[in-house]
């Protein structure tokens, strides 16, 4: 039995179990930017447009304008071609208009079509001349916590089985990590942890379910480091997981040691929508020539499986809880506790984490909202000041009432 560093009552690792998952293959290299532009011509017919599977050379997303003469988002390519965006034109300019109605020092909003991974919305503020949707430098804070009750729940470990608890609100320590019926006065099962983002718990079932090996493998299932597939290059979610008891645990329940690209969260999103298969996403609907004629064509293409169905539907009854009764319960409810998004179901999960020198305080929210007959997954990630202005789940469900409602309120 591995025993790591562990102090008095802490509960030591077992044996990590080997099934199904852990044979899967735990790595996959992204498409290389393709020499004719970066449009692979799978399964192409003589004079018909190809298919976009790799990076298209030259895209900058960011760099997106309005067509002229035209309501649609284009970007401008080497070699005299233009790039037609998948974007929703009002969406994009409203979520906009709300980041900057806010002054957020550093925001990134992604807003996916759940079913096919086409990218919807895509606007960041505050940090010229860099793609914050592609950038994995944010920590992943407690969303990284999808992770972890992934490999638990892949481990055998059941929803409904209570954990004990006290402490570990905002830090952990080694004597939160100790067992103490005088003090474990809290029950919790995993639903109720995730939703409330309850770190004791994460930690605690770690120690004895996990080890460091096996949050890897999940992470690696789940995206995490390699680059992600996309029409333009995504930096790739990092993380480290220490070998050192405290400091494994304090992984496991998200407190530093990973990162998450707006893109990565909101494809973690549409993971758990989907039943644990993750698209990849597209944001070029097509690229034209000098002539305007059709070069080649976006589309939905499959990506991997990350966890088994079973595992999806319970992180997807845990998300639910997020919204309904959880950290993100205030961000979806007014005063009164009635919901902003009444007849849409909504789920997800918060994230919260102090950084300093630069001062930053990290909030995400990635989930999913299903309603008026639309099916979508996104991540919010706000660095705020000293100052703070508003949090991920509150702008979260604002950008959900522009895409469901038309409009969002305060």
């Amino acid at each position: 039995m591995a025993m790591l560093g562990v102090v008095g009552a802490v509960v030591p690792f077992v044996a990590l179990r080997h099934n199904a998952v852990a044979q899967r293959a735990r790595t996959r290299e992204a498409p290389a930017p393709l020499a004719d532009g970066g449009v692979a011509a799978h399964g192409r017919l003589r004079g018909a447009p190809a298919s976009i599977t790799a990076v298209v050379e030259g895209l900058d997303p960011s760099r997106a304008h309005v067509e002229r003469g035209g309501g649609d988002y284009v970007v401008d390519l080497p070699g005299a071609r233009r790039a037609t965006l998948t974007l929703e034109p009002a969406w994009q300019r409203a979520t906009a208009a709300l980041l900057e109605r806010h002054q957020l020092p550093m925001a990134s909003v992604v807003v996916l079509d759940t079913a096919t991974g086409r990218v919807l919305v895509w606007a960041s503020r505050g940090a010229p001349g860099r793609d914050l949707a592609r950038v994995a430098e944010a920590p992943a804070a407690s969303v990284f916590k999808i992770v972890t009750a992934s490999a638990l729940l892949e481990e055998g470990f059941s929803e409904r089985t209570p954990t004990c608890w006290s402490g570990g609100f905002h830090a952990l320590t080694l004597r939160d990590l100790m067992t103490d019926p005088r003090r474990d006065r809290e029950c919790s099962t995993l639903p109720e942890a995730f939703a409330r983002s309850i770190n004791t718990v994460f930690a605690r079932r770690s120690l004895e379910l996990l080890n460091p090996d096996r949050i890897q493998s999940m992470a690696r299932e789940w995206g995490f480091g390699e680059a992600l597939p996309f029409d333009a290059p995504v930096a790739a979610s990092q993380l480290t997981v220490p070998t050192e008891t405290l400091a494994f645990a304090r992984t496991a329940a998200g407190f530093w040691n990973s990162t998450l690209s707006p893109l990565h969260g909101a494809l973690l999103a549409q993971g758990i929508a989907r039943g644990g298969e993750m698209t990849r996403p597209w944001i070029v609907s097509s690229i034209r020539g000098a002539q305007g004629e059709t070069l080649a064509v976006g589309g939905e293409h499959g990506w991997r499986r990350a966890v088994s169905p079973e595992v999806a539907a319970t992180l997807v009854r845990s998300m639910a809880r997020t919204v309904s009764d959880g950290t993100g319960f205030h961000g979806f409810h007014d005063d009164r506790g009635r919901a902003y998004l009444e007849g849409v179901n909504v789920g997800g999960k918060t994230g919260t984490l102090t950084g300093s020198e630069p001062y930053r305080a990290y909030t995400w929210f990635v989930g999913n909202a299903e309603g008026a007959g639309r099916r979508l997954s996104l991540a919010v990630m706000i660095a705020n000041g000293p100052l703070w202005r508003v949090k991920a789940p509150t702008l979260a469900r604002q950008v959900l009432q522009i895409a469901l409602r038309g409009r969002s309120t305060d």
